[in-house]
């Protein structure tokens, strides 16, 4: 057998053309300025200047510099309570991991399992849950749920770096690549240096898992089993439980030997018939419809908006859409069961409303503020407006 061709000279490829549309794809993503405070309008003003020092720097070796990131902490849940870090690279930084994931994606997409779902070209949750679901539908009706305990922040640098060294002989781009892992991040003025885990917000941090886990992947495979993986979240689906603990076994074995592992509090086997949960959504033989911990979290957000404390206006309704119409989007594909949880959600949201502008809870403003008036008037959107496609299903 011949020795396996690895990809040389990437740095080569990367030219203006390449420097410009990763400008424009970090552009159109938007996102908050770094460390720097140089925010991605004032880095357009002298676009030209800016990306060919850019391209210089990654060219040459040595030469480029990744900034620490900037610590933010975004809510894990619904309550707040629990936070989840984020890193924020410069726009510079931004700019220079989109050339080498864009560099990188065309050779490491072919190679991928066709049961990844996670940050790949046209492919997306729902298509991860109907394939899922494709598997119950022919008979499999227990499922190993499993989570990588703080995936993004305990893999191994040299793990990444060595499976993307499998394919791409190219020093430089090698290089580059440990120091976006090695950046550190900044908080409250504080400098920490990161020695393991690729940041949550970095661009190139999505493909970089994708690659450390296709491992994961092409071992369940050879094990037999049938899996979805969206990222670090998957589920195996099995014929019975006895054959979801063997499962299980296995890939907490693939994880020591990726020196990760599992969360015990949240890996765990389950039924088809009575339910579980997968990007978001509760699947069960009866129903497919939102988590308990989604539901919260956007009942928070429609709580948020509408205190009653807030003056009930144009600009109210205007955030009360966008919440609306991103959740309800997302939890009325073909295969969901949630109209009657939406009819719920639009009377509890015109009950909110109501409290708002009369600044009390009576069931008689009912009749002084009717249902016409938050659509006609008001503008308001109704989450039942998403369900169309579903309407004629025989909903649990």
């Amino acid at each position: 057998m011949g020795k396996k061709q690895k990809v040389h000279s990437l740095t080569g490829r990367i030219d203006d053309r390449l420097m410009r549309q990763a400008f424009k794809a970090v552009k159109r993503n938007r996102g908050a300025a770094g460390i720097d405070k140089v925010s991605i309008a004032m880095f357009e003003e002298n676009l030209d200047a800016n990306l060919a020092a850019l391209k210089r720097d990654l060219k040459t070796k040595g030469s480029f510099v990744p900034k620490p990131l900037r610590r933010v902490w975004i809510p894990k849940d619904a309550k707040g309570k629990k936070l989840r870090p984020l890193g924020i690279p410069a726009v510079r930084d931004r700019i220079a991991q989109e050339v080498i994931r864009r560099l990188l994606q065309p050779i490491f997409e072919p190679l991928f399992h066709d049961c990844s779902f996670g940050f790949r070209p046209k492919r997306s949750c729902h298509q991860a849950v109907e394939r899922v679901l494709s598997f119950h539908e022919q008979g499999d009706r227990v499922t190993l749920d499993a989570d990588i305990a703080g995936f993004f922040d305990n893999i191994p640098h040299k793990l990444i770096v060595d499976a993307v060294a499998e394919e791409v002989a190219d020093g430089n781009i090698l290089n580059l690549i440990k120091k976006f892992l090695a950046a550190g991040v900044l908080h409250n003025g504080v400098f920490k240096p990161t020695t393991i885990g690729t940041p949550q917000g970095g661009v190139v941090s999505p493909l970089l898992a994708n690659i450390v886990l296709n491992k994961l992947d092409w071992r369940l495979e050879e094990a037999g089993y049938r899996f979805v993986r969206y990222a670090d979240d998957f589920v195996v689906v099995c014929e019975d439980r006895k054959q979801a603990e063997a499962a299980l076994a296995l890939v907490a074995e693939i994880m020591t030997e990726l020196g990760l592992k599992l969360s015990s509090e949240k890996t765990k086997i389950a039924s088809y018939g009575k339910g579980y949960e997968f990007l978001g959504f509760r699947l069960s033989s009866k129903s497919r419809t939102m988590r308990p911990k989604s539901l919260e979290k956007f009942k928070t957000k429609i709580r948020k908006i509408t205190r009653r404390c807030n003056n009930l206006d144009a600009q109210v309704i205007g955030k009360l859409n966008q919440v609306i119409r991103g959740t309800a989007n997302y939890f009325a594909p073909d295969f969901s069961t949630c109209i009657k949880l939406y009819q719920k959600l639009d009377k509890w949201i015109r009950m909110r409303i109501r409290s708002m502008k009369f600044k009390r809870k009576l069931s008689f403003d009912n009749y002084r503020m009717r249902q016409g008036t938050f659509d006609k008037k008001l503008g308001l959107i109704k989450m039942l407006d998403f369900t169309a496609t579903t309407m004629g299903k025989s909903l649990a």
